[in-house]
């Protein structure tokens, strides 16, 4: 989602040119809230609604969401164990703060209202992804090389979480009560799936479009039409590949200058653990990036499982639904 700056200093100001961050430094602290836990999800990370804001929806009932979201993500990454995670509303886009809360935990602002399920879904999911990436390494002044990328995951993981979440709400919403609102989800799901700009044009593939588009991307990561294309076409990398743990190792706790794209995702590569290297072999293979360290028998048997470039071009170029407003 579009984040807007809110600088610190104008040093800060300086850092951020381009108005959007993953995250911000914002100085205010969120207020304690008095609402529930959550449910199993709350063994490795604690989610706090935070109170007002949110319209008709109750903060225990956006707890109930947002763990559901979170109980989606986290099976992917069995050894993390998250600080708590405050989440507050906003009038602006939704952010995770870089400045965490005064005891340590993080600060996620949501721009959702009312009983917009799939909205907090979608968002919350983006902000979530951020945290396991480590996105608290590149904050200012750490440089962030390739940004666009990460946001593209984050983007990736709000289509899985959703295609995830409706494809069971109706045996098992997070509440009882919300099992009505199973189709909305999907309804929801399918056509944000299916904007016109995240196809790729016709007889156009990944590989030329990101000749064209990857310097813009590099110049500003927050190019969100094109984040959304790409992020479409690494949707069945996530689906059809349970081991997401590299992901934690995106971003260095050193800043990484600005490489290009092939280098950072070599360098990525490099540091993640042998035993989580396919999650960035595929990632490598989507944009026909291969050394001998990408190939390999279990990239090739994910591979085989996805159509068309990680079920990408052909599948991305037939007609599109309707708009998500």
């Amino acid at each position: 989602m579009k984040r807007i700056v809110l600088c610190a200093s104008l040093a800060l100001s300086m850092l951020s040119p381009h108005g959007a961050r993953a995250a911000d430094v914002r100085v205010e602290q969120p207020k304690k809230s008095g609402t529930g836990k959550g449910t199993e999800s709350s063994r490795r990370v604690v989610i706090r609604v935070e109170q007002g804001g949110w319209g008709g929806a109750k903060p225990e009932e956006i707890e109930s969401l947002l763990y559901a979201v979170a109980d989606t993500l986290l099976v992917h990454f069995p050894q993390r164990q998250l600080n708590p995670i405050v989440v507050s509303s906003t009038r602006q886009a939704p952010i995770v703060l870089y400045q965490k809360g005064p005891e340590n935990e993080y600060q996620v602002y949501l721009a959702a209202k009312d009983q917009r399920w799939a909205e907090y879904v979608y968002e919350f999911s983006h902000e979530m992804f951020h945290i396991l990436a480590r996105y608290e390494n590149h904050a200012p002044p750490n440089v962030a090389s390739n940004l666009w990328f990460e946001e593209t995951l984050c983007e990736a993981v709000s289509l899985y979480t959703l295609r995830q979440l409706s494809s069971r709400w109706e045996q098992l919403p997070p509440r009882a009560e919300w099992v009505s609102y199973a189709s909305t989800l999907r309804e929801f799901t399918a056509r944000v799936q299916n904007e016109p700009h995240r196809r790729l044009p016709a007889n156009t593939s990944l590989e030329q479009w990101f000749r064209k588009n990857g310097p813009l991307l590099l110049e500003n990561p927050y190019l969100r039409g094109k984040n959304e294309l790409v992020a479409n076409l690494f949707l069945p990398i996530l689906e059809h590949n349970q081991d997401w743990q590299a992901v934690g190792f995106l971003n260095p706790e050193t800043g990484q200058g600005q490489t290009g794209f092939y280098d950072y995702l070599a360098s990525w590569h490099g540091r993640t653990p042998p035993e989580h290297q396919q999650f960035t072999r595929l990632a490598m293979r989507l944009f026909h990036f291969e050394t001998p360290e990408t190939a390999g028998s279990a990239v090739d048997k994910v591979a085989a499982r996805v159509p068309d470039q990680f079920g990408a071009a052909q599948q991305m170029r037939g007609a599109a639904g309707p708009s998500r407003k």
